[in-house]
């Protein structure tokens, strides 16, 4: 994987007392492993990372939210009622009703998906949705850095 060293680095980063050499020596060799694999998962310091290429970065997303349609409903019916053109009542209406995989349903049938995506980084960030332990990211050279615990 290119830019090993930027990457280890912002690994080690996220900790105030980083491990030892041999540990450090560990989360290189790791980050090494499969070469430029582009999805790549890195326990450091008992803590997981996920590592993304930014040329996919948006690809994986999309795939990830298209494969929990009732996550897809769970967004804030402002949010759903501006991306699927209709009004927040019928959002909170269908939200209300438990109605969750079926808005997902629409964003997905009805081609809405990139389209969601996109706002989503735009108004989130990709942290919100990869990093599920602090919500940061952390970009360099063409890689998304993630803690996921």
């Amino acid at each position: 994987m290119s830019n090993t060293k930027d990457i280890a680095q912002a690994i080690i980063a996220h900790h105030d007392y980083p491990e030892g050499f041999t540990a450090t020596k560990e989360l290189i060799e790791a980050i090494r492993e499969d070469g430029d694999q582009f999805d790549k998962r890195i326990e450091y310091a008992n803590c997981e990372y996920r590592v993304i290429d930014s040329r996919l970065i948006d690809e994986i997303m999309r795939d990830e939210l298209e494969s929990d349609l009732y996550i897809l409903g769970c967004f804030n019916a402002w949010f759903l009622a501006d991306i699927l053109g209709t009004d927040t009542d019928t959002i909170e209406t269908l939200q209300n009703s438990d109605a969750f995989e079926g808005i997902g349903k629409m964003i997905v049938n009805g081609g809405h998906l990139e389209e969601l995506q996109q706002a989503y980084v735009s108004a989130d960030g990709y942290g919100h949705h990869f990093a599920s332990y602090d919500g940061e990211e952390t970009e360099l050279n063409g890689w998304y850095v993630f803690r996921t615990n």
